[in-house]
């Protein structure tokens, strides 16, 4: 099983955070969780070259609809179409939480510092895309994920380190965890 897939457990409460098309997702109903939150805007981002550009051409109504239609059979998925930082959570709520929307420096830290708290002692937040870096995405992940594992004294764990510093954008598919120890 994929890691960090294989870190939930059978009646876990989760998230996905960028959500896209679902397919992480269906991964993440594998595991048998109690509940799955799927967290996306579903609007086009102001960065080039990415799938949520405009430029890209998606169109994002219907992207939402597909996965609206994917889950709806499923009473553990509730879709929630809005900004990751301002979906409302009590703390201390989710078991597991997987972090991969905008991937830029602010945006990955506001959603760290967004969903650390809702994650229970002994959770995991996780995301994807750890060494991702691309001039039009101010920065990637990495730095934002660094300096709040640093800022906050957490310990992080990444796997398959041996892609970071490879490709034109590298980095790309390296997940990150950091494990809630309070």
């Amino acid at each position: 099983m994929k890691w960090p897939l294989n870190l939930i457990k059978k009646d876990d409460i989760c998230a996905e955070v960028g959500v896209w098309k679902g397919k992480t997702s269906e991964l993440i109903l594998d595991m048998e969780p109690k509940k799955l939150h799927l967290i996306d805007c579903w609007i086009h981002q102001n960065y080039k070259d990415r799938m949520y550009s405009v430029e890209f051409g998606a169109d994002m109504d219907e992207i939402y609809n597909m996965v609206v239609n994917k889950f709806k059979d499923d009473s553990r998925v509730e879709i929630h179409r809005e900004k990751s930082i301002d979906v409302v959570f009590p703390e201390k709520y989710f078991d597991w939480v997987y972090i991969d929307g905008d991937h830029s420096f602010e945006a990955v830290l506001e959603d760290l510092y967004h969903y650390y708290p809702l994650i229970k002692s002994g959770g995991y937040l996780c995301g994807d895309d750890y060494g991702w870096v691309d001039v039009n995405c101010s920065r990637g992940p990495k730095p934002a994920v660094d300096y709040f594992v640093k800022v906050n004294n957490l310990e992080l764990q990444v796997r398959n380190t041996e892609n970071l510093g490879k490709g034109e954008v590298w980095g790309k598919g390296v997940p990150f965890v950091i494990k809630k120890n309070d």
